[in-house]
């Protein structure tokens, strides 16, 4: 049964509404416009158009499928976890959780379901990320909820810290993601979201089937340069699509 904070969470925000801001006269290049656009506290998230091959993409969630382990415990019930990247296959919580003090202590690698996820696994070997930390699996079974939240790392920059790039690949049509003072998240299956989550926010899967997103954080490093174009080019784009059905 969800719990009844989860629901009035739910409630009071899945009916929101938002308007993507204007990117400022002054911003010109693409460093500047993805800078602005992770940092705004009036952006709920920002869409990326990937084509996916989406048939394989479901392909390589089955065989996930045996993989998956509990993530963060009874708070969040039916949420399940399980890595592609990472300190093992079963390790799908943060550095800390596993007794690290300092995350350069921290060994992060393909681990052994990479081999096994081929069409996913090259998608983020191709992504413009330099080094990961986390790719996971995220499943969230029938009926199942994350309880309200944030993900907040502090005050860091996203372009040096890195942002969870979270994409839908088995996503029901009644399962809902909220974000507080935004709304409902647009999921579709193929869609592709960084989303605001130091806003505090939750899942509830109210249908009778799983939900399988695939979720990549990494430093961009080297790539940096390839992902603000890639920001950039997609908020203009969705900017302007939003503003030509208005």
């Amino acid at each position: 049964m969800i719990d009844q904070e989860t629901l009035d969470f739910y409630n009071r925000n899945k009916n929101l509404i938002w308007e993507l801001p204007p990117i400022p006269y002054n911003l010109t290049t693409d460093y500047e416009i993805a800078y602005w656009a992770m940092h705004n506290p009036k952006i709920g998230w920002i869409e990326l158009d990937l084509n996916l091959d989406l048939p394989a993409w479901k392909a390589d969630c089955r065989v996930a499928n045996d993989y998956f382990v509990d993530h963060r415990g009874l708070d969040h019930p039916g949420w399940n976890s399980c890595c592609i990247h990472g300190i093992d296959v079963d390790k799908t919580g943060s550095y800390d959780t596993y007794g690290y003090t300092d995350e350069s202590q921290v060994n992060y690698h393909w681990t052994e379901l990479a081999d096994k996820v081929p069409t996913i696994a090259n998608f983020w070997r191709n992504f413009p990320v330099e080094q990961y930390r986390r790719i996971r699996f995220m499943e969230l079974e029938p009926r199942g909820y994350i309880a309200p939240h944030s993900d907040n790392p502090g005050n860091v920059d996203a372009l040096e810290h890195g942002a969870p790039l979270n994409i839908a690949v088995i996503h029901p049509s009644n399962c809902h993601m909220v974000l507080e003072g935004f709304g409902t998240v647009p999921w579709a299956e193929g869609k592709a979201f960084i989303v605001n989550i130091r806003n505090r926010h939750s899942v509830i899967n109210f249908s009778n089937q799983q939900r399988i997103h695939v979720i990549g954080h990494g430093k961009y490093g080297s790539r940096l340069a390839d992902f603000c174009s890639l920001v950039a080019n997609n908020y203009k784009k969705n900017f302007d699509k939003y503003h030509d059905r208005s």
